[in-house]
């Protein structure tokens, strides 16, 4: 996840510079771009980049059934559908404003964001038993 999060980084920069260059290059990509770019540096980058950190950071309570603490597959198709969904949004959301016009854009946008609920939900459901307080430790204190 933290590597896919700075390739999704790459890209939005990109978009951001094509965005900042507007009136130097052909095409108007504030208009097409501006919230697909948000989406992509926030989506992408930031919250991957942040449950990606979650999974390495967070206590683990290993078992011989979850040796890493959490279920790999199950985490890896978080992955998948964050990343689906949003190249999914990538291409949809900016397609009506250059002037693709499709009866599909909606159905589109809307697979996008169920996969996005999807991998918030695997995400929360696997990484909620790690979030657990810690006993407190008490100071022995010696009679003298």
């Amino acid at each position: 996840m933290v590597r896919a999060a700075l390739i999704w980084l790459a890209i939005g920069f990109t978009f951001g510079g094509l965005m900042l260059a507007d009136a130097s290059v052909p095409g108007n990509w504030r208009a097409w771009f501006a919230p697909t770019h948000g989406h992509v540096l926030f989506v992408g980058w930031f919250l991957q980049f942040a449950v990606g950190v979650a999974y390495w950071l967070l206590p683990r309570k290993r078992t011989d059934i979850a040796p890493l603490g959490y279920n790999e597959r199950t985490a890896f198709l978080s992955f998948i559908f964050l990343n689906i969904g949003l190249v999914i949004r990538v291409v949809a959301e900016p397609a009506p404003r250059i002037g693709y016009m499709s009866s599909g854009i909606d159905e589109m946008l809307i697979v996008s964001a169920i996969a996005h609920v999807g991998a918030i939900g695997i995400v929360v459901v696997q990484l909620w038993g790690r979030v657990t307080p810690r006993p407190v430790r008490r100071k022995n204190r010696e009679s003298t």
